[in-house]
């Protein structure tokens, strides 16, 4: 028997109202937990198994979820401006935000800028260009392209340098604009990386030079804060993690890896005394390449 259009569309719309939407579903969690809490006892409504495998922890922006069943292996991230419980759920509407103001003053780094770049951070020319750092003329400021994993330009971090400006300073080292940032972005930077050492981990700096120290060795993440986004964990999620962090933001990373241990493969937490970007490649090795699991 064939069904005619209509009588499919029909049978969809009966199936819809009889299987509830897991994100409608799980969505009351937002008021029930709290951030940071994670809870098990509920039934996972992929394979709708109850036996302690589905565990879902509320961030700050949503839920996390994961079902620990092999046979299943669902995972994801529920934001958590959903409609009441039951109703249709939609995204809110995407923030706005403004693009960086002097686009057009934006020009290639000149030699001296090279130079200052490659003997303070220990930064290739090759890095520089295939990481795209280039200089603002009109705010006197290195800039640093905020990259995706295929290398577009999500925004700029702005970096004030007195040795490099004539400018006064302004009393703000850097900030931080988004050009291209949609709901699907991770909010990180990715560094250019190819042929790494050790390929089975992310590791999670604070800073876009850091990154692309690291990146010399294993794939690397800058967060562009001492937290993880939450858009991040959809990409993270299930993945083996290092969190490196120095001593003043410790405390933070042992507390992430607390809250979200659960969704990674694996998450260790490295203490380092001083930024990735101002080791030098002995240092690099030995405080953080040598100890990555």
């Amino acid at each position: 028997m064939v069904l005619g259009t209509g009588m499919k569309i029909l049978c969809m719309a009966c199936l819809l109202s009889i299987v509830p939407n897991y994100k409608t579903q799980l969505s009351h969690l937002n008021s029930e937990l709290e951030i940071g809490e994670t809870i098990r006892s509920i039934q996972c409504p992929f394979c709708l198994k109850q036996d302690g495998d589905f565990a879902v922890t509320r961030t700050e922006d949503g839920l996390l979820y994961k079902c620990f069943r092999v046979s299943c292996d669902s995972r994801g991230f529920i934001p958590s401006n959903l409609r009441h419980w039951g109703s249709f759920y939609r995204l809110s509407t995407a923030r706005k935000y403004e693009g960086y103001p002097f686009e057009s003053d934006i020009i290639k780094l000149n030699n001296n800028q090279i130079i200052y770049l490659q003997k303070k951070f220990n930064l290739t020319l090759e890095e520089l260009i295939l990481n795209k750092i280039k200089w603002c003329n009109k705010t006197e400021r290195i800039i640093y392209p905020i990259l995706s994993q295929n290398g577009n330009t999500k925004g700029y971090v702005s970096r004030y340098y007195k040795e490099l400006s004539e400018k006064k300073y302004d009393g703000v080292k850097s900030r931080t604009y988004w050009i291209n940032r949609s709901d699907n972005y991770y909010n990180v930077s990715f560094p250019y990386g190819e042929n790494y050492d050790i390929e089975n981990i992310f590791v999670l700096v604070e800073d876009i030079v850091s990154s692309i120290r690291i990146a010399r060795h294993a794939p690397s993440i800058a967060l562009l804060s001492n937290s993880i986004p939450t858009n991040a964990m959809k990409l993270l999620s299930g993945k083996r993690v290092a969190i490196v962090l120095d001593n003043d933001a410790i405390a933070h990373a042992l507390k992430i890896k607390q809250q979200y241990s659960l969704f990674f493969e694996h998450c260790e937490v490295i203490p380092i005394d001083k930024d990735p970007k101002n080791m030098n490649n002995n240092e690099l090795l030995q405080k953080i390449i040598n100890k990555l699991n």
